[in-house]
């Protein structure tokens, strides 16, 4: 059997990753010189800069004009395996999350929503719209359309939803059970609009989310639609094996 010698970039990019997720370099420092990695690792320049090149693909650094490499700060990743809230992901890599400005209502939903919910005529919802902010920075805008029969007076939450998840909230106060969601993300530039609200500049890549959460018995329970910095989160796909396959090739 032969074996496959793993190219030296590779074995260079990742011996720097892991020197960065162990925090031998932090947030906001200088990677060596290409000249220092050159000889550290004993190779070539352009190996050097294929290595580096692996490492801003994957987003831990950043080549700064006449200044050097610099190592980025880490993107909050939500793995897309179960139902969990913004908070929920954020509190879990210990990252503090607070909330800016909160609103909760019951209101007479949009078309789109009312239908999206299988809502019966005059069904009114609670729209909950909050800012996410972790150190200091707005990274997310979420309006969450709720069934307002399934949580009775949610707007006397208003100051326990400063402290926890919506979904931890659902669960402990009402006995809710989340079963499954469907989740739509889109990539998309800032406009006026959210240039406003997360005070970004105009074209700052977002996610754009809509989640439709189900309850144990079917129903669609809630509809959140989020606006998400695309530079401080991302979303994690975890894929497992090959689909049952239906038809042989020949």
């Amino acid at each position: 059997m032969t074996l496959v010698q793993i190219p030296l970039y590779l074995k260079v990019s990742n011996s720097l990753k892991e020197d960065i997720l162990n925090g031998i370099y932090q947030v906001g420092e200088l990677l060596p010189t290409e000249d220092e990695l050159q000889k550290k690792f004993m190779t070539s320049r352009t190996t050097i800069r294929n290595a580096i090149g692996i490492l801003e693909r994957e987003d831990l650094v950043i080549r700064k004009q006449g200044k050097g490499t610099v190592v980025k700060e880490p993107k909050t990743a939500q793995n897309m395996n179960y139902i969990t809230s913004f908070t929920e992901t954020l509190k879990e890599k210990n990252i503090m999350v607070e909330t800016g400005s909160l609103t909760v209502e019951l209101i007479n939903p949009p078309q789109k929503i009312a239908t999206l919910l299988n809502l019966k005529k005059g069904e009114k919802v609670y729209l909950i719209q909050r800012m996410r902010i972790t150190d200091g920075i707005p990274i997310a805008f979420m309006s969450n359309y709720i069934l307002s029969r399934f949580t009775p007076n949610l707007t006397d939450k208003k100051n326990l939803l400063r402290e926890k998840g919506l979904y931890q909230i659902l669960e402990e106060e009402y006995g809710l059970k989340l079963h499954r969601a469907v989740e739509t993300i889109e990539a998309y530039n800032s406009g006026p609009l959210e240039t406003d609200l997360l005070q970004v500049p105009e074209k700052t890549p977002l996610f754009h989310t809509i989640r439709i959460t189900f309850l144990e018995e079917g129903t669609p329970f809630e509809v959140v639609i989020s606006v998400i910095r695309a530079d401080k989160y991302e979303y994690r796909v975890y894929l497992e094996g090959r689909p049952p396959q239906t038809h042989q090739s020949f």
